[in-house]
Order: structure tokens, then sequence, then C-alpha cells
């Protein structure tokens, strides 16, 4: 019966490492909607996403909302990293 468990907690612990490994820099220099934006070594990290162009409207939606002023997606090897000033 441990068997059957084995594959899932092997898929759990890739799948931090990944979230982990790819989690890039704080000060990457990314085009969004067509202007390379700079990001802040005091910028805060949101959330992770499958790709730009979900990470632009997770962006763009906190901006419209009033959440933050700008926002920056970095390339993971993997996700999309969203980047905001606050």
């Amino acid at each position: 019966m441990t068997t059957r468990f084995r594959p899932v907690a092997l898929a759990a612990a890739v799948l931090g490492s990944a979230c982990l490994l790819t989690a890039g820099p704080a000060h990457a220099t990314v085009a969004t909607e067509g202007t390379a934006v700079q990001a802040l070594g005091d910028d805060v990290y949101r959330d992770w996403f499958t790709s730009h162009a979900r990470c632009v409207t997770a962006g763009q939606g906190g901006i419209d909302r009033g959440h933050w002023g700008h926002y920056t997606c970095s390339e993971g090897d993997v996700f999309w990293h969203l980047w905001t000033d606050r």
C-alpha cells in the first residue's frame, strides 16, 4: 500500500522544488505591454502563472483595482512570476 503514495510524494517534491528554483531575481527586466519595466529591489513577489498573458492580466488587474502602481512579469524556467511595488 505504501507504493501507491510514492509517486504522489515524488511529484509533490518535484513540483515544490521547481517552484523554489523558478522564483527568479527581483531585478529582472522584462517587456510588458510593449515597454521594458525594471523591477526595483524592494518589489514584492505576488504569484506565479503558467503563461505571460495570465501574469500581465493579473498585474494590470491589480493596477486597475488600485492595489499597486506598477508590476513586472519575470520569466522563470517553467512559470511567469508577478512582482509589484506594494
